[in-house]
């Protein structure tokens, strides 16, 4: 083997090498399944054969080959870039059998670049056959009707994801495949069936993904493919791990200089990984896992006179994970010439918010506004659409990451937490971002609101509200499949870290007290994944 094939052979661990469609019962015997269902050695055994529910999805972390090399040949560009894929999960590695590689394995079937991968959504072009396998199309129309939309959040006119991406699946084989798991893999989550039929789609899709990203040129489509392949692993995968997850497509975007201008499927592409990696960073309040400084400034929007509603939205993302950044910053300063900086830098962070704030559309104004009541602890306020309703949930979780970073020494940072007038603003945009989820019961904006709700929970006071904010995660779960388990044992381990009393929160007797909890509350999810003082 050349060294190309010789680094690959040895990398090769996870869904190309390994069979994760086998049974339960053969996995448990280690013996080899023919992956029927029923197997044949159950049928032989007289048997059950059943697969577990608890199906792992294993991360594909992708790095382009970064030794230079004179001249290339076509031949050796198929081989510069090397995958790997990363095992998550060594502790059942004894559970799977592991298979000799074949490199013609991975080949199944022509894999095309289609003219469609870029289309545009008013483009004309000639019509492929359409799906005729029953299973197939039902699972894309379920794509359409769920995932679709709730990737074009903030994408309102072109819709790419839904209108776009089903029409260049019907051409290209690696879209298709990523399409179906990821709808596959929703369904299983919310109906706790159909778990076979997601893994075989997904593991599918990822032997294609490897041959597409080991070939020379990469379209928009694979880009695309790479965020619904991701949808797959992050939507039962701890906060923790989705920076894994998504640190492969990161490579693949400062590779091919895919940003906010793109235009077409990349552009979009572009603002929904964007999104995904500042919800990963703010799960552990680390910086993002690619670097945020390779791409545009604040700068990249100019104010026009008017916004429109996805140039809009898109900029409260963009100020959302610039002031995230800003935030992990802040822990690591040194010297009172960088805490001059910080605070020049804070106080202009804070007058972007407010400004974009007051130039939001019209259409992003509130519906109506109700008081807190016996039945609900929040304020309710009322928006047009669950789009509209994430855009605000994401600006005041901004404003709630800028009041917990104003710049000051770190052994002055819980006093600084816990005076009256930093409390009770950070507690007043906490609630403002539980109370929208409570409010605003769309499934679009609740699969964009796990990590926002973690992170207000976490400053929550009274027990009512806290109780509210869980059982907010739990309708999130119940409605979206996404896996919000582990938030909620990380609420409760903020709570009881906190030391605070929540059955003397409502009280006035002793405030000094009740704002010294609070501060340590905040204090803890400024330190993030750094831990407590």
């Amino acid at each position: 083997m050349n060294p190309a094939q010789l680094a690959f052979s040895k990398q090769v661990r996870g869904p190309s090498s390994r069979s994760k469609l086998a049974c339960k019962q053969c996995r448990e015997r280690h013996v080899r399944c023919d992956q029927q269902h029923p197997c044949g050695i159950c049928r032989r055994r007289n048997v059950e054969c059943s697969h577990d529910d608890n199906i792992l999805f294993t991360a594909l972390e992708w790095k382009p080959d970064t030794e230079p090399s004179p001249s290339p040949s076509s031949s050796e560009l198929r081989t510069s870039s090397i995958v790997g894929f990363v095992d998550e999960t060594p502790e059942v590695a004894q559970l799977y059998h592991v298979l000799p590689y074949n490199a013609t394995d991975v080949s199944m079937g022509a894999l095309t670049t289609s003219p469609n991968d870029c289309i545009s959504p008013a483009a004309s072009h000639t019509a492929a056959a359409p799906i005729t396998d029953e299973k197939d199309a039902y699972y894309l129309a379920r794509y359409t009707d769920i995932i679709g939309p709730r990737f074009d959040m903030f994408d309102s006119t072109s819709r790419y994801f839904s209108l776009v991406l089903p029409h260049i699946a019907l051409s290209n084989r690696l879209v298709l495949l990523a399409c179906l798991a990821s709808a596959a893999r929703q369904y299983s989550l919310v109906t706790n069936r159909g778990h076979h039929d997601a893994l075989a789609y997904y593991n599918e899709a990822l032997k294609y993904l490897y041959e597409r990203l080991n070939d020379s040129g990469h379209e928009a489509a694979t880009f695309a493919s790479c965020l619904l392949i991701a949808h797959c692993e992050m939507v039962q995968s701890q906060a923790s791990d989705w920076n894994l997850h998504l640190k492969g497509t990161g490579e693949l975007v400062v590779m091919h200089n895919w940003n906010g201008r793109s235009g077409g499927l990349a552009q979009a592409s572009f603002w929904i990984y964007y999104r995904m990696i500042i919800l990963a960073s703010l799960s552990s309040g680390t910086p993002a896992a690619v670097d945020l400084g390779q791409w545009p400034s604040l700068g990249y929007f100019p104010s026009p006179p008017e916004w429109t509603l996805d140039a809009w939205q898109s900029r409260v993302v963009h100020l959302l994970g610039t002031i995230q950044n800003f935030w992990a910053r802040t822990r690591n300063h040194q010297g009172s010439d960088a805490l001059e900086k910080l605070t020049a830098e804070w106080r202009g962070l804070g007058d972007q918010l407010l400004r974009h704030q007051n130039q939001a559309p019209a259409m992003c104004q509130a519906l109506s506004v109700t008081p807190a009541s016996e039945e609900s602890p929040f304020e309710s306020v009322r928006y047009v659409n669950g789009p509209v309703s994430a855009a605000w949930q994401m600006l005041h979780t901004a404003y709630l990451v800028l009041t917990l970073s104003q710049p000051s020494p770190r052994h002055a940072r819980l006093t600084l937490l816990s005076s009256p007038e930093v409390t009770h603003k950070a507690l007043a945009y906490a609630k403002k971002i539980v109370s929208n989820s409570i409010a605003n019961r769309c499934t679009i904006a609740w699969a964009n609101a796990v990590q926002l709700l973690t992170m207000a929970g976490q400053c929550l006071v009274e027990a009512r509200e806290r109780q509210t904010c869980l059982r907010a995660l739990d309708d999130i779960q119940h409605h979206t499949g996404w896996d919000t388990r582990a938030n909620m044992e990380r609420l409760s381990a903020a709570w009881r870290r906190g030391a605070i009393d929540p059955g003397d929160a409502g009280s006035n007797a002793d405030m000094t007290h009740r704002h010294g909890d609070l501060g340590m509350l905040l204090y803890n999810v400024w330190a993030g994944d750094d831990g407590a003082m």
